[in-house]
Protein backbone atom coordinates (compact mmCIF):
# COMPACT_ATOMS: atom_id res chain seq x y z
CA UNK A 1 0.00 0.00 0.00
CA UNK A 2 1.25 3.42 -0.90
CA UNK A 3 0.62 7.08 -0.17
CA UNK A 4 -2.14 7.89 2.26
CA UNK A 5 -4.58 5.09 1.40
CA UNK A 6 -5.61 3.23 4.56
CA UNK A 7 -8.87 1.83 3.22
CA UNK A 8 -7.76 -1.82 2.98
CA UNK A 9 -6.13 -1.73 6.40
CA UNK A 10 -9.28 -0.23 7.90
CA UNK A 11 -11.38 -3.00 6.32
CA UNK A 12 -9.03 -5.61 7.80
CA UNK A 13 -9.35 -4.09 11.28
CA UNK A 14 -13.14 -3.94 10.92
CA UNK A 15 -13.18 -7.65 9.97
CA UNK A 16 -10.98 -8.53 12.95
CA UNK A 17 -13.27 -6.65 15.32
CA UNK A 18 -16.33 -8.29 13.78
CA UNK A 19 -14.75 -11.68 14.50
CA UNK A 20 -13.92 -10.70 18.06
CA UNK A 21 -10.18 -10.93 17.47
CA UNK A 22 -7.79 -8.86 19.59
CA UNK A 23 -6.64 -5.65 17.90
CA UNK A 24 -3.22 -4.53 19.21
CA UNK A 25 -3.19 -1.29 21.15
CA UNK A 26 -0.69 0.17 18.67
CA UNK A 27 -3.25 -0.21 15.90
CA UNK A 28 -6.00 1.31 18.03
CA UNK A 29 -3.76 4.29 18.81
CA UNK A 30 -2.74 4.70 15.17
CA UNK A 31 -6.40 4.56 14.11
CA UNK A 32 -7.23 7.25 16.67
CA UNK A 33 -4.35 9.40 15.45
CA UNK A 34 -5.55 8.99 11.87
CA UNK A 35 -8.95 10.36 12.89
CA UNK A 36 -7.24 13.34 14.52
CA UNK A 37 -5.47 14.10 11.24
CA UNK A 38 -8.65 13.70 9.19
CA UNK A 39 -10.51 16.06 11.51
CA UNK A 40 -7.63 18.53 11.51
CA UNK A 41 -7.67 18.52 7.72
CA UNK A 42 -11.22 19.85 7.90
CA UNK A 43 -10.63 22.43 10.64
CA UNK A 44 -13.56 24.84 10.26
CA UNK A 45 -13.14 28.51 9.42
CA UNK A 46 -15.01 31.01 11.57
CA UNK A 47 -18.60 31.64 10.51
CA UNK A 48 -19.27 34.43 8.07
CA UNK A 49 -20.76 37.60 9.57
CA UNK A 50 -24.51 38.09 9.53
CA UNK A 51 -26.53 41.31 9.68
CA UNK A 52 -27.97 40.51 13.09
CA UNK A 53 -24.58 39.73 14.66
CA UNK A 54 -22.67 42.91 13.76
CA UNK A 55 -20.65 44.62 16.48
CA UNK A 56 -22.13 47.86 17.84
CA UNK A 57 -19.19 50.20 17.26
CA UNK A 58 -16.36 50.67 14.73
CA UNK A 59 -13.82 49.80 17.41
CA UNK A 60 -15.60 46.54 18.22
CA UNK A 61 -15.82 45.74 14.53
CA UNK A 62 -12.09 46.28 14.10
CA UNK A 63 -11.34 43.98 17.02
CA UNK A 64 -13.79 41.38 15.71
CA UNK A 65 -12.20 41.43 12.25
CA UNK A 66 -8.75 40.90 13.76
CA UNK A 67 -10.03 38.00 15.85
CA UNK A 68 -11.71 36.43 12.81
CA UNK A 69 -8.56 36.84 10.74
CA UNK A 70 -6.48 35.16 13.45
CA UNK A 71 -8.99 32.31 13.69
CA UNK A 72 -8.93 31.86 9.90
CA UNK A 73 -5.12 31.81 9.86
CA UNK A 74 -5.16 29.29 12.70
CA UNK A 75 -7.59 27.01 10.82
CA UNK A 76 -5.55 27.24 7.62
CA UNK A 77 -2.36 26.42 9.52
CA UNK A 78 -3.91 23.38 11.16
CA UNK A 79 -5.16 22.14 7.79
CA UNK A 80 -1.77 22.65 6.16
CA UNK A 81 0.28 21.08 8.95
CA UNK A 82 -2.04 18.07 9.26
CA UNK A 83 -1.33 17.07 5.66
CA UNK A 84 2.34 16.61 6.55
CA UNK A 85 1.35 13.81 8.94
CA UNK A 86 -0.86 11.93 6.48
CA UNK A 87 1.72 9.82 4.66
CA UNK A 88 3.92 8.78 7.61
CA UNK A 89 0.95 7.88 9.79
CA UNK A 90 -0.81 6.03 6.97
CA UNK A 91 2.37 4.05 6.37
CA UNK A 92 2.65 3.22 10.05
CA UNK A 93 -0.99 2.18 10.35
CA UNK A 94 -0.81 0.01 7.21
CA UNK A 95 2.37 -1.71 8.38
CA UNK A 96 0.95 -2.42 11.83
CA UNK A 97 -2.15 -4.00 10.29
CA UNK A 98 -0.07 -5.93 7.77
CA UNK A 99 1.95 -7.45 10.62
CA UNK A 100 -1.22 -8.49 12.45
CA UNK A 101 -3.08 -10.10 9.53
CA UNK A 102 -1.34 -13.53 9.56
CA UNK A 103 -2.10 -13.96 13.26
CA UNK A 104 -5.70 -12.91 12.76
CA UNK A 105 -6.16 -15.46 9.99
CA UNK A 106 -4.64 -18.22 12.14
CA UNK A 107 -7.04 -17.22 14.93
CA UNK A 108 -9.98 -17.86 12.62
CA UNK A 109 -9.02 -21.53 12.23
CA UNK A 110 -10.85 -22.96 15.30
CA UNK A 111 -14.17 -21.45 14.19
CA UNK A 112 -13.48 -22.61 10.63
CA UNK A 113 -12.76 -26.14 11.88
CA UNK A 114 -15.98 -26.26 13.90
CA UNK A 115 -18.07 -25.19 10.91
CA UNK A 116 -16.37 -27.73 8.64
CA UNK A 117 -17.05 -30.45 11.21
CA UNK A 118 -20.72 -29.50 11.30
CA UNK A 119 -20.82 -29.53 7.52
CA UNK A 120 -19.27 -33.01 7.32
CA UNK A 121 -21.84 -34.36 9.76
CA UNK A 122 -24.63 -33.26 7.44
CA UNK A 123 -22.79 -34.38 4.30
CA UNK A 124 -23.06 -37.97 5.53
CA UNK A 125 -26.85 -37.67 5.43
CA UNK A 126 -27.02 -36.32 1.88
CA UNK A 127 -26.81 -38.21 -1.43
CA UNK A 128 -23.73 -38.36 -3.59
CA UNK A 129 -25.03 -35.84 -6.12
CA UNK A 130 -25.07 -32.51 -4.31
CA UNK A 131 -26.51 -30.38 -7.08
CA UNK A 132 -29.57 -28.50 -5.86
CA UNK A 133 -31.67 -29.70 -8.77
CA UNK A 134 -30.79 -33.34 -8.06
CA UNK A 135 -31.90 -33.44 -4.43
CA UNK A 136 -35.23 -34.90 -3.32
CA UNK A 137 -36.73 -32.00 -1.39
CA UNK A 138 -39.76 -34.11 -0.44
CA UNK A 139 -37.56 -36.29 1.77
CA UNK A 140 -37.60 -34.69 5.25
CA UNK A 141 -34.24 -36.24 6.14
CA UNK A 142 -32.59 -34.59 3.16
CA UNK A 143 -34.27 -31.23 3.69
CA UNK A 144 -33.34 -31.23 7.40
CA UNK A 145 -29.72 -32.10 6.70
CA UNK A 146 -29.57 -29.48 3.96
CA UNK A 147 -30.95 -26.79 6.24
CA UNK A 148 -28.21 -27.45 8.80
CA UNK A 149 -25.55 -27.63 6.08
CA UNK A 150 -26.83 -24.36 4.67
CA UNK A 151 -26.37 -22.65 8.03
CA UNK A 152 -22.77 -23.87 8.31
CA UNK A 153 -22.02 -22.93 4.70
CA UNK A 154 -23.45 -19.44 5.19
CA UNK A 155 -21.24 -18.92 8.23
CA UNK A 156 -18.22 -20.25 6.31
CA UNK A 157 -18.91 -17.77 3.53
CA UNK A 158 -19.03 -14.93 6.06
CA UNK A 159 -15.85 -16.10 7.74
CA UNK A 160 -13.93 -16.45 4.47
CA UNK A 161 -15.10 -13.01 3.34
CA UNK A 162 -13.67 -11.55 6.55
CA UNK A 163 -10.49 -13.50 5.94
CA UNK A 164 -10.35 -12.05 2.43
CA UNK A 165 -10.75 -8.51 3.80
CA UNK A 166 -7.79 -9.19 6.06
CA UNK A 167 -5.74 -10.69 3.24
CA UNK A 168 -6.24 -7.66 1.00
CA UNK A 169 -4.42 -5.54 3.57
CA UNK A 170 -1.18 -7.37 2.75
CA UNK A 171 -1.58 -7.60 -0.99
CA UNK A 172 -4.28 -10.23 -1.49
CA UNK A 173 -4.08 -13.88 -2.39
CA UNK A 174 -2.87 -13.88 -5.98
CA UNK A 175 -4.42 -15.20 -9.16
CA UNK A 176 -6.16 -18.30 -10.50
CA UNK A 177 -8.07 -20.45 -8.02
CA UNK A 178 -6.93 -18.25 -5.13
CA UNK A 179 -10.38 -18.52 -3.55
CA UNK A 180 -9.95 -22.30 -3.41
CA UNK A 181 -6.35 -22.23 -2.20
CA UNK A 182 -7.35 -19.83 0.57
CA UNK A 183 -9.33 -22.60 2.26
CA UNK A 184 -8.07 -25.87 0.77
CA UNK A 185 -4.63 -27.46 0.85
CA UNK A 186 -3.78 -30.19 -1.66
CA UNK A 187 -0.93 -32.71 -1.31
CA UNK A 188 2.51 -31.52 -2.27
CA UNK A 189 3.50 -33.16 -5.56
CA UNK A 190 5.88 -36.05 -5.14
CA UNK A 191 7.28 -38.47 -7.66
CA UNK A 192 4.82 -41.21 -6.67
CA UNK A 193 1.84 -38.87 -6.66
CA UNK A 194 2.65 -37.44 -10.08
CA UNK A 195 3.39 -40.81 -11.67
CA UNK A 196 0.26 -42.24 -10.02
CA UNK A 197 -1.95 -39.73 -11.88
CA UNK A 198 -3.48 -38.39 -8.66
CA UNK A 199 -4.07 -34.98 -10.21
CA UNK A 200 -5.80 -36.42 -13.25
CA UNK A 201 -7.93 -38.97 -11.43
CA UNK A 202 -8.70 -37.36 -8.07
CA UNK A 203 -7.55 -33.81 -7.38
CA UNK A 204 -8.37 -32.48 -10.85
CA UNK A 205 -12.01 -33.65 -10.78
CA UNK A 206 -12.38 -32.15 -7.29
CA UNK A 207 -11.18 -28.77 -8.54
CA UNK A 208 -13.38 -28.87 -11.64
CA UNK A 209 -16.47 -29.76 -9.63
CA UNK A 210 -15.71 -26.92 -7.21
CA UNK A 211 -15.59 -24.48 -10.13
CA UNK A 212 -18.80 -25.90 -11.62
CA UNK A 213 -20.64 -25.37 -8.33
CA UNK A 214 -19.77 -21.68 -8.13
CA UNK A 215 -23.41 -20.64 -8.11
CA UNK A 216 -24.34 -23.19 -5.44
CA UNK A 217 -22.39 -22.24 -2.30
CA UNK A 218 -23.86 -24.91 -0.02
CA UNK A 219 -23.15 -27.71 -2.49
CA UNK A 220 -19.70 -26.25 -3.06
CA UNK A 221 -18.77 -26.40 0.61
CA UNK A 222 -20.25 -29.88 1.00
CA UNK A 223 -18.23 -31.04 -2.01
CA UNK A 224 -14.99 -29.75 -0.47
CA UNK A 225 -15.84 -31.25 2.92
CA UNK A 226 -16.25 -34.68 1.30
CA UNK A 227 -13.29 -34.53 -1.06
CA UNK A 228 -10.31 -36.81 -0.60
CA UNK A 229 -6.78 -35.43 -0.92
CA UNK A 230 -8.05 -32.07 0.38
CA UNK A 231 -7.27 -30.56 3.77
CA UNK A 232 -9.56 -27.67 4.63
CA UNK A 233 -7.19 -25.19 6.23
CA UNK A 234 -7.24 -21.39 6.12
CA UNK A 235 -4.17 -19.85 4.53
CA UNK A 236 -2.38 -16.54 4.81
CA UNK A 237 -1.81 -14.81 1.44
CA UNK A 238 1.75 -16.14 1.38
CA UNK A 239 0.49 -19.67 1.96
CA UNK A 240 -2.09 -19.25 -0.81
CA UNK A 241 0.71 -18.39 -3.22
CA UNK A 242 2.71 -21.37 -1.95
CA UNK A 243 -0.24 -23.68 -2.61
CA UNK A 244 -0.68 -22.26 -6.10
CA UNK A 245 3.04 -22.68 -6.78
CA UNK A 246 2.92 -26.30 -5.62
CA UNK A 247 0.04 -26.99 -8.00
CA UNK A 248 1.99 -25.38 -10.85
CA UNK A 249 4.99 -27.63 -10.09
CA UNK A 250 2.58 -30.56 -10.24
CA UNK A 251 1.33 -29.47 -13.67
CA UNK A 252 4.88 -28.85 -14.90
CA UNK A 253 5.89 -32.35 -13.77
CA UNK A 254 2.94 -33.85 -15.64
CA UNK A 255 3.82 -31.90 -18.77
CA UNK A 256 7.39 -33.17 -18.56
CA UNK A 257 6.22 -36.71 -18.00
CA UNK A 258 3.91 -36.59 -21.01
CA UNK A 259 6.64 -35.20 -23.25
CA UNK A 260 9.23 -37.79 -22.19
CA UNK A 261 9.92 -41.09 -23.89
CA UNK A 262 9.64 -44.29 -21.93
CA UNK A 263 9.25 -44.92 -18.24
CA UNK A 264 12.78 -43.90 -17.31
CA UNK A 265 12.45 -40.67 -19.28
CA UNK A 266 9.15 -39.86 -17.58
CA UNK A 267 10.63 -40.47 -14.14
CA UNK A 268 13.61 -38.24 -14.93
CA UNK A 269 11.35 -35.48 -16.24
CA UNK A 270 9.19 -35.58 -13.13
CA UNK A 271 12.19 -35.44 -10.82
CA UNK A 272 13.60 -32.49 -12.74
CA UNK A 273 10.31 -30.56 -12.60
CA UNK A 274 9.81 -31.17 -8.90
CA UNK A 275 13.35 -30.09 -8.10
CA UNK A 276 12.97 -26.78 -9.94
Amino acid sequence: MFGTDTRLAEQAVTAARRRGLPVPEEIEQAAGMWQVIVQAGHEPHPERPAADSMPSTPEQLRQHIEEQAAARRHADSIRAVSTEYLEPLASRFNQLVKASVPGWIVSLQPEFNALVKALRQQAKKLPEDLRVTALDWNDPKISAAWEKAESAAHQLDQLTRDRQDMARAIGGDGGRDNELYAVAQFPDPTEDIVLGHVLRDQVGPTMREWRDLKGQPVSRWLHLARAEHVTLLLATPGEVRDRAAAMQRWRDAIAGMQAARGRSGAVAAVRQALAA
